[in-house]
């Protein structure tokens, strides 16, 4: 039986070279109380152009989980 979730295997692809171009993100406090979550969806579409809306999203969702999982000790000040 296989357990893999992952099914857009062109974002899979490209995934740990975007985490590493938008991690420093997370690091930062956004501008005006925006979420960390749009400024890394932002920085991903300049970044990544050829990426549809949904991609950037699943994205920026994914990539808050690895955030949390590898900085458990940090305060939470993501959306989601």
């Amino acid at each position: 039986m296989n357990d893999e979730r992952r099914k857009n295997h062109k974002l899979r692809a490209l995934f740990d070279e975007a985490y590493r171009k938008v991690e420093h993100c997370y690091d930062t406090r956004p501008q005006q109380g925006l979420p960390v979550e749009w400024v890394v969806f932002r920085a991903t579409r300049a970044a990544y152009p050829q990426l549809s809306t949904l991609d950037l999203f699943q994205f920026a969702m994914a990539s808050s989980r690895v955030y949390r999982s590898r900085h458990t000790a940090l305060p939470r000040n993501l959306a989601y």
